[in-house]
């Protein structure tokens, strides 16, 4: 029987007379809500004790899924934040957000005032600028610790979709493998981002056989990445290996990928230089200065740690490979080999290598065929899970006291000198001119802005003489200290204690020692 509105009710009962006039309904949503709510109520109930019981009782291959992400995310809440290249990349971040635009000439340094400046990184700096600007030094660091997970876990699930044959335990191993040879280039900056764009790129071209529709999240990608870090040009260069890999396959997926090369190129055009963005990326790794003062752009050698590391994993990738009983695929040859051989080109190109190599290797692992089989949960796995997330609570910096001279929390941070940088602050005004070290340089432009400085981690904008002055005092030639006073300089920090630079400046009676400590001194015209 059809249902009558009330008020169609009402006007009926008016035709029938008194005493046919129906009751007013009760509210339909009021018990069918209330019953609702208790159903919804139940169900979250159950969901949660479901959800205790899989924390209480983890089996031990979720045991590693979970330290191939957590072990990377707590060794970076435990490492300091090298301020190097993220100071700078702050200060330029909140000139863009305040705006001032994106910098296109140099306005920190009396050195390089007035050179062209490039900013390709401007979109990493408005985003690394506007974490600080909400939850300061602390939310940096939990940045980091948030990307570096991120970029093992999608590394994970690239291992696990490149193989869905090979058991979580292994593609764990693969996964940390990984973040031991890719750590130390793992430090706050936009290549942290530009890392995560290439996790991302990976997992998408991973899956792409069993998901081919993401492929267009490449362009969008690149796109994001070309506005971050210079290392988008490694964008094509997955898909170029993806598409040759695929051809020697004989996938169908062929023809799309061409077309997704297309589009990937097309997107890294999309930033505010155009193709002046590729011309950057080019021109600084073939920049003779950046390539001969900077060590991470220096070929990797066996003289420290990060070298041995690399090299050793490249012998092992190459032992994995002879032992194989069929012959690798070309297109697996050949990403290991670009890589391997961007790895040795320079220090900073080892950041992308182990990435690529686990996820070749995981392709390449001959995955025994197990039955299937109940896999029981273990109380001592997840006492582990909580201890290690407990432990990252307790890691977080927002429980230290914090540093007055740099106003972040003691020890995070690395290259910002405290005494100093509070007793510069107190010294320096508008017309100071500052020589500084290099290595320092960053921190100072954004730790006390009022003064120009010298020399900082944009090596690529001074000119050569500013290196060869900057060789001079270094070497503590009488030449060095008087182009001192040819550039006008008045504050001169020194780092270290009992080096060349301070034993001629103490000679010189035009300088006076305002400062020391173990990290280094403070020197200032007596004229000033």
């Amino acid at each position: 029987m059809a249902r009558i509105g009330f008020g169609a009710r009402l006007a009926l009962a008016s035709v029938l007379g008194p005493g046919m006039t129906p009751e007013p309904p009760a509210p339909a949503i009021g018990p069918d809500l209330d019953a609702r709510g208790r159903a919804l109520a139940n169900r979250g109930g159950v969901l949660v004790r479901r959800a205790r019981v899989r924390l209480a009782v983890v089996t031990l291959p979720e045991l590693w899924a979970f330290l191939a992400v957590a072990l990377p995310v707590l060794a970076s809440l435990i490492a300091p934040l090298p301020t190097v290249d993220l100071a700078y990349q702050l200060r330029a971040g909140a000139g863009i957000l305040g705006g001032g635009g994106i910098p296109a000439v140099d306005s920190w340094t009396f050195t390089a005032a007035g050179e062209r400046w490039l900013d390709q990184q401007w979109g990493a700096q408005t985003i690394l600028q506007a974490v600080y600007a909400v939850s300061g030094w602390s939310g940096l660091a939990i940045l980091r610790a948030a990307l570096v997970g991120l970029i093992f876990g999608l590394l994970y699930a690239a291992i696990r979709r490149r193989n869905p044959a090979l058991d979580m335990r292994r593609a764990a191993w693969l996964t940390l493998a990984a973040f031991i040879v890719a750590a130390p280039a793992l430090a706050l900056r936009p290549q942290l981002l530009g890392m995560v764009a290439f996790a991302a790129s990976l997992f998408v071209l991973a899956d792409r056989h069993d998901h081919p529709e993401r492929l267009w999240f490449l362009p969008a990608i690149a796109l994001a990445w070309a506005n971050v870090h210079g290392s988008f040009v490694l964008a094509p260069v997955l898909v170029a290996l993806a598409w040759l890999e695929d051809r020697e396959g004989h996938v169908s997926t062929r023809p799309r990928l061409l077309l997704i090369l297309a589009a990937v190129l097309l997107a890294t055009l999309v930033n505010p230089f155009g193709l002046g963005a590729w011309t950057y990326a080019s021109g600084l790794a073939a920049s003779r200065e950046v390539t001969g003062r900077i060590s991470e752009w220096q070929p990797t050698t066996f003289r420290d740690a990060q070298g041995i590391v690399f090299w050793g994993s490249v012998a092992a990738v190459v032992v994995f490979l002879a032992r194989r009983r069929a012959t690798a695929p070309l297109a697996a040859l050949a990403a290991l080999g670009a890589f391997a051989l961007l790895g040795a080109w320079a220090v900073r190109g080892i950041a992308w290598w182990p990435l690529v190599a686990a996820v070749v290797v995981a392709g390449l692992v001959i995955a025994p065929v197990e039955a299937p089989r109940v896999r029981r949960g273990s109380p001592l796995n997840g006492a582990m899970v909580a201890a290690l997330a407990a432990a990252g609570v307790l890691l977080l910096p927002i429980w230290r006291a914090v540093d007055p001279g740099t106003g972040a929390p003691a020890g995070l941070l690395a290259q910002a000198p405290s005494a100093i940088t509070a007793r510069l602050r107190d010294l320096a005004t508008p017309a100071d001119r500052v020589w500084n070290p290099q290595a320092w340089g960053s921190w100072f432009e954004f730790a006390v802005p009022t003064p120009r400085y010298a020399v900082d981690s944009r090596i690529e904008i001074f000119p050569a003489t500013t290196w060869q002055l900057t060789d001079l005092l270094d070497a503590s030639t009488p030449r060095g200290t008087e182009m001192l006073a040819r550039f006008g300089v008045t504050i001169v920090v020194v780092s270290g204690t009992d080096n060349p630079l301070e034993r001629a400046l103490a000679a010189d009676s035009t300088w006076r020692a305002t400062h020391r400590d173990r990290d280094g001194s403070i020197w200032i015209r007596t004229d000033r």
